[in-house]
Parts: structure tokens; sequence; C-alpha cells
């Protein structure tokens, strides 16, 4: 082989290394895209709870407040754990009520489900015109069963009880309140996850 022989295998040599070399990027890339394509379509398919309606407040015989919650998601939910507190908007005392649910059911996708907080009359007497007022924290957690993936939320409310025989809706809280809830909860040592 002569003198350009020998360069043109050695040019041949290192066009040969870089098009393998580019071509191992460019599958790379394709890789990490792809992945990332299916986290985010994943994510999208996961189920998720939304509050359906605003919260229902029954006062005609005791007190009951209805959280009807809606699976917006694709995945249904399944293992669903709901933990309450109902904690005076003083933020001082024990939690009125602290349970703990679990539901047996899966919800399929725009499928509902209910989570009713009924109070004892020691709670909460409704036949006074006045109920001091209360806020109420929700923690779900439940399992996308296709994933096995586990996901948690917390939903913040405020009840303003009853003023003068009038029922009070039931709102969200604001930045400020959610702070001082969870000062609270951090003082009295209590957890939210189930």
């Amino acid at each position: 082989m002569g003198y350009y022989g020998e360069k043109f295998a050695k040019w041949s040599s290192i066009i040969a290394t870089i098009g393998t070399s580019i071509l191992a990027i460019t599958a790379t890339i394709t890789v990490t895209v792809t992945l990332n394509a299916w986290k985010i379509d994943r994510e999208s398919s996961r189920p998720y709870l939304s509050l359906q309606d605003s919260p229902k407040i029954e006062a005609k015989s005791g007190l009951s407040l209805e959280f009807k919650f809606n699976n917006v998601g694709t995945h249904p939910v399944v293992n669903l754990a709901s933990r309450t507190l109902v904690i005076e908007q003083e933020l001082e005392n024990k939690p009125l009520q602290n349970d703990t649910y679990y539901l047996a059911n899966e919800i399929p996708q725009n499928m509902a489900s209910s989570l009713l907080i009924k109070f004892k009359s020691y709670e909460v007497d409704n036949s006074e015109p006045d109920v001091s007022p209360y806020y109420i924290v929700l923690h779900l957690e439940y399992t996308d069963p296709f994933i096995n993936q586990k996901y948690q939320q917390t939903l913040y409310y405020r009840w303003d009880g009853i003023a003068g025989n009038e029922v009070q809706p039931i709102v969200h809280v604001e930045v400020r309140e959610k702070e001082s809830i969870l000062n609270y909860l951090k003082k009295q040592k209590i957890k939210i996850q189930t």
C-alpha cells in the first residue's frame, strides 16, 4: 500500500469513528427524548382527585359535611386513604376530629366518591344559633395501579360555622391561614400523612 493508500485508510477510519460517534449520540438523544415523553404521558394519565362540587353542609339531624371528589385522571384510583382533621379556628386545642378512612373500591376515571364528616352532638351543637368556625384539613393518599405509583394531595378549607342560624359555606384557606395551620400541626406534633 502506498503513501496515498495509507492516508486514505487513516482518514476512512477517522470518518467511520466520527460517524459511529454521531450515531451513538443520536441514539442517546432519541432514548432520552422518548423517556421524557413517556414520563410526561404517564403523568398526564395519572389519577387525580378533584373536588366535584362545593362541599355540602347538612344541619338537620346533627351536623355533617360532605366532600364529593371526582377522579379527573385517566387511570383509576386504588387504595384511597383519607385523613381528616377538624381544628377550631383559634388553633389552640387538640383537633376536634382526627380520623383516617380507607376506601376498598377503586375509583375509575370520571367516577365520584364522597367523604362524609359527621359531628357528634358533644363536638358541635348545631341547635345553637352560632357555631364556632373551623379549619378542615383533608389529606388524600392513593395509588395508580397501572404503574404502582403513590400520590398525595392535601387540601385546606375554612368553614365559618353557623352565624345567626345561617350555615356558612366552606371555602379554601388563604396562604397565611395555611401557614398558621402548618405551624399549629408542627406545634401539636401531628403528621398529616396516613
